[in-house]
């Protein structure tokens, strides 16, 4: 397959909406399943919420910005489509509903505490509207009679005036805990540091791209085309047709899509289903009518929920998202890639948080502020894009520096097999002895969430082992610092050892696309950055030079 090579410019807003919705879609994944298992009503999407609004308030609160939260909740919902969760496309639907009110706040009262006060309150109160349009478009004009004769029975008085006063009371209540989030976020936000960042360069290669394929459509709009249809006609037609109607379309969806098939195969979903929708008759409907009517609801509630699910997989097909690879989706196409890189390590700090909104804000403050390495100690990294030739570069620094006996280097540069983009494996080279060992060879291809290469473990705790305990003059090499490290694997032990137990120099090369995550993950905020696109081989080796011996000169005074 013919293959091209990009370069995308991605703004600092873009950079700062991935670490917001990358730890939003996180926290949506991992506590969202669980929450949604307990099977009580609202409080899933409720605690979600709040989580989600305090999260893009804490990362906003030093630089408010018009435009922030609408990505950071679009980058949220693309990664809620990797939910292990059957229905997808609601959810994601509701968080870009949050983040698009929270945009009208900051619009409305301004970039400021007050806006973000706004737009967090009016977030939250979509979480109990949207879940009145959600049950509508599930059970129909039913849901509604069901709910005024289930007050009107239990209150024996003006069913209006009650309905009206548990609405505002609930709304109300949805504000308060709106702007509680927003202001605590804020408030937090303030005593870290600003998040700040130049703009970045990502290299990408992909498939040339051909004329947009109606055929890889088709399935996704007759799916949208059935779904609306059948929500605009179904009260209208006879039972017995609705309910044939639906039944086969969602037999159809089950036969061929995997989602809907194991999602319906849960007892824990279809019962609540089945045993609400023959309990709204008994309120709305004679009771002579409430078989038919129960099973027309069933069907319906059916109908929506695998019709969503089947849209959800259309979307998440290759085909159909490498369309937002274009044009003006194209900054959404690149930053949800970047975003998806960093799922992993924000999935792995969360998977063992309590299910309390306290722990939980404990835990996001802490993975915001990432207070890691802080010292003043040179870090040095080396950045450029895929295939561009950083561990080329690195080698040329290696060798000019080399010729100064008062500067050591211990690691090793990883050397690809094959070309890129799909390299076939690395070997290490070690140095300086200029060993080399086979590190991984490929076993699948690139992405989420299966890993690309095997690796050697043996090389791996080997080199661990050796390189933990160099000597105190001796700067530490780490070539090719990625997606496994941002995991927490293969070179994560060594390069967090460094960082917090010796004052060793620390050269590292990183994708520019992996550049933002890795400093975020060691808060290598001092960091300096060569950019081999931007600074010659031999200006980079002077300047790390000068870093290096003046560092030396400083730690021999002490």
């Amino acid at each position: 397959m013919e293959r091209n090579r990009a370069v995308y410019k991605l703004s600092p807003l873009w950079q700062r909406a991935i670490i917001g919705g990358s730890i939003w879609g996180a926290l949506e994944i991992i506590l969202g399943s669980a929450l949604h298992n307990l099977m009580v009503p609202m409080v899933a999407g409720t605690l979600l919420a709040f989580l989600g609004v305090f999260t893009v308030s804490v990362i906003s609160a030093n630089d408010i910005q018009r435009g922030f939260f609408w990505r950071a909740a679009l980058i949220c919902a693309l990664l809620k489509s990797v939910s292990p969760s059957a229905v997808i496309v609601p959810p994601m639907v509701g968080i870009m509903v949050e983040g698009l009110l929270m945009e009208v706040g900051v619009l409305v009262l301004g970039a400021n505490a007050f806006g973000l006060a706004l737009g967090g309150g009016l977030a939250m109160l979509s979480i109990p509207l949207f879940k009145a349009v959600r049950l509508y478009m599930l059970y129909g004009q039913g849901i509604v009679d069901f709910f005024m004769g289930l007050i009107s029975q239990v209150s024996k008085s003006n069913t209006i005036v009650i309905t009206n006063a548990l609405i505002y009371t609930i709304l109300i209540i949805y504000l308060i805990l709106g702007l509680l989030a927003a202001l605590i976020g804020f408030s937090l936000g303030l005593k870290g540091s600003t998040f700040g960042s130049s703009q970045i360069e990502l290299t990408i290669f992909g498939e040339k791209r051909g004329k947009v394929a109606f055929s890889n459509y088709l399935l996704l709009i007759i799916h949208l085309v059935a779904l609306v249809a059948y929500l605009t006609y179904a009260s209208a037609m006879p039972f017995a047709i609705a309910i044939l109607s639906g039944g086969v379309y969602v037999l159809l969806i089950v036969l061929f899509y995997e989602r809907p098939r194991r999602m319906l195969l849960k007892p824990f979903f279809i019962v609540p289903v089945l045993v609400f929708s023959f309990l709204i008759p008994f309120f709305t409907t004679k009771i002579a009518l409430v078989p038919v009517y129960g099973i027309y609801i069933f069907v319906r509630a059916i109908f929506v929920v695998v019709t969503l699910a089947a849209i959800g997989t259309e979307l998440a097909k290759p085909a159909v998202s490498q369309f937002f690879n274009r044009g003006f989706f194209s900054p959404v196409y690149y930053a949800s890639s970047m975003a998806f890189n960093a799922l992993p390590i924000y999935l792995n700090v969360f998977r063992n948080i309590n299910f309390s909104a306290s722990n939980a804000i404990k835990d996001i403050q802490g993975v915001i502020k990432n207070s890691g390495w802080s010292g003043n100690r040179p870090i040095i990294i080396i950045t450029g894009g895929l295939g561009e030739g950083k561990s080329t570069y690195l080698e040329n620094i290696l060798k000019i520096l080399g010729k100064d006996k008062a500067i050591n280097f211990r690691g090793f540069i990883a050397m690809g097999i094959g070309a890129p983009p799909l390299r076939e494996g690395y070997n290490l080279r070690i140095i300086p002895d200029g060993n080399e060992m086979m590190l991984c060879h490929r076993i699948g291809a690139c992405g989420l969430p299966n890993k690309s290469f095997e690796f050697n473990d043996e090389v791996i705790k080997g080199l661990t082992s050796e390189l933990v305990s160099i000597k105190a003059d001796d700067i530490l090499v780490i070539d090719e610092v990625g997606r496994m490290e941002l995991y927490g694997e293969v070179w994560a032990e060594l390069i967090e050892h460094h960082l917090t137990k010796t004052k060793n120099v620390l050269v590292l090369t990183v994708r520019r696309e992996n550049l933002m995550h890795v400093v975020e993950r060691w808060n290598l905020t001092d960091a300096y950055i060569f950019d081999i696109n931007k600074v010659s081989e031999n200006d980079a080796a002077n300047s790390i030079k000068s870093l290096v011996l003046s560092y030396h000169a400083a730690r021999s005074r002490k």
